[in-house]
């Protein structure tokens, strides 16, 4: 039997030559298994909370830039000091147009967005639409001193790349959510309402005193490529095909996901059968009251301050980003509780957290409202409360859309912006007839106003609002039944050794939520 004898080339200088040319070659271009092996999961098992804080951040500033004609119309006043502004005067109806054609074109391109979202996914859609909204905020100094015109078309071309925020938070949270978590996910991307003038007002009531007004559209649009080049860097429309996304975390977010048996039939959204169901609409007239409360304050919060409370400039910013950062804080924290609480029915979950949403902003409006204007810092105590209480909304209405719908939020949750947009378009006309003078007395109508408007809102949601998913998210959904069971499937975690697995089981995912016209 021949003896094992070592082959003494491998020790040689060029054996090693070639060993480390072939480990370069393979870091460059490895096999699929030692990608798989490979993916950088650098964020363990929790890379869907970091591409959520993306796409967060990527909402926040689509808002953000509708929000800096807003508070710029408050530096452009004869008597601010900056050097690097011109003065430019609206009058009252062009304020009002200004910022009702965002609303229209955000209504108009809503159905034409989430067509788009279904055929190309949010990667793509949302990118450009980000890109767009940063190049015309970019650009409406130039618009303001060259034409009202330019400008209303800059508006308009906002309120188009706006038209896809709440479809991008459907097809989000349908795509990377845990299913056990919705309530935070939800809860978070919807606080980018929040979260834009919280950070917008301050930023631009700095820039406005420091720079100029013009400098507020600059920086916010410069921001934006910014923000948009990292997500169309980062994001994946399947999780399944993120390289930061582990094994592990790709089979809790694939759980419990619609079982993809009946392809076809699951691509038709049911419109009628959604639109004859009264929990939905109890959900969307709630988004009406919640929304009214909202555009009254993130919109006109800047003028009530500084032309009722008589705040200056930098002031103005930082008191009103003081509410938005409340009802950010109280959205996030009332998202966990709510995914945390076992001892009550989702329904009466949703009942209770929207009711205290709804009826506590009621309360402590009306209270402002009745209030004298000596004690500022109570005014904008109070005003700061009615909006920070709201933030528990995201355990009501918010919740139960994603919850309801299933795999048809994109449609159901989408249509949240209906809320926005419509209450945006005809706040502008309310608030005119009620405050023209922006008197204190008169500001007491618009209060009334809105804290009516939540409590009719919040009875109609209380009445039909159910805990359950919809009968048409069953897979045999052609007639509503009670007995029927809802089928589910989960995707078995494949060995580490079969690379094929976890392919054959993100294309099943990416098979099921391309085809279904209300996600992706």
């Amino acid at each position: 039997m021949p003896s094992t004898v070592t082959d003494s080339s491998e020790s040689s200088p060029s054996m090693k030559r070639w060993t480390i040319v072939d480990d370069m070659a393979d870091a460059m271009f490895p096999s699929k298994e030692v990608a798989k092996e490979r993916s950088f999961a650098i964020f363990g098992t929790r890379t869907r909370f970091v591409i959520m804080v993306l796409v967060l951040f990527c909402l926040t500033i689509i808002w953000s830039n509708i929000l800096t004609f807003n508070f710029a119309i408050v530096c452009m006043v004869p008597d601010n000091k900056t050097t690097n502004s011109k003065f430019h005067e609206f009058t009252g109806s062009e304020k009002s147009i200004a910022i009702s054609v965002v609303a229209a074109a955000a209504l108009a391109g809503n159905l034409p967005v989430v067509l788009l979202i279904n055929r190309f996914g949010i990667r793509t859609v949302f990118t450009v639409l980000g890109f767009l909204s940063g190049a015309v905020t970019f650009l409406i100094p130039f618009t303001i001193h060259h034409g009202f015109g330019y400008l209303l078309v800059c508006r308009v071309l906002q309120g188009l790349a706006f038209a896809s925020n709440f479809p991008v938070i459907g097809a989000f949270v349908a795509r990377w959510s845990y299913h056990k978590q919705n309530g935070i996910f939800v809860s978070s991307l919807v606080a980018y309402v929040q979260l834009s003038p919280a950070i917008t007002n301050p930023v631009s009531g700095a820039l406005c005193d420091s720079l100029g007004w013009p400098s507020i559209f600059y920086v916010h649009g410069g921001a934006t490529v910014v923000i948009f080049t990292i997500y169309a860097l980062v994001y994946r429309n399947n999780p399944g095909k993120h390289p930061m996304v582990k094994q592990v975390e790709f089979d809790k977010i694939s759980r419990n996901k619609v079982s993809p048996m009946n392809k076809k039939a699951v691509s038709k959204v049911p419109y009628k059968a959604i639109l004859k169901t009264p929990a939905i609409w109890g959900i969307w007239f709630a988004s009406i009251g919640n929304f009214v409360l909202v555009n009254t304050v993130f919109l006109f919060s800047p003028t009530y301050l500084s032309q009722v409370l008589d705040l200056k400039t930098t002031s103005t910013g930082f008191s009103s980003a003081l509410p938005p950062i409340g009802q950010f804080c109280v959205k996030i924290i009332i998202g966990f509780i709510s995914d945390k609480i076992h001892f009550l029915s989702e329904a009466n979950k949703f009942r209770m957290f929207n009711t205290v949403a709804f009826v506590g902003s009621a309360i402590l409006l009306t209270v402002l409202g009745f209030m004298g204007t000596d004690n500022k810092s109570m005014n904008v105590l109070l005003l700061t409360l009615s909006t920070t209480i709201l933030g528990a909304a995201a355990g009501g209405f918010y919740k139960a859309g994603p919850v309801i719908s299933k795999q048809y939020s994109t449609f159901v949750t989408g249509n949240l912006s209906l809320g926005l947009t419509i209450t945006m378009l005809i706040l502008p006309a309310i608030i005119s007839l009620f405050a023209p003078q922006n008197t204190q007395e008169q500001w007491r109508n618009v209060f009334l106003f809105v804290s009516i408007t939540l409590c009719l809102m919040n009875i109609v949601f209380v009445f039909l609002i159910q805990g359950e998913p919809c009968w048409w998210t069953e897979e045999d959904s052609s007639t509503p039944s009670s007995t029927s069971q809802r089928k589910v499937f989960s995707i078995d975690a494949p060995s580490t050794d079969n690379s094929s697995a976890r392919e054959s089981s993100a294309s099943t995912v990416h098979s099921l939520n391309h085809d279904l016209n209300s996600i992706i």
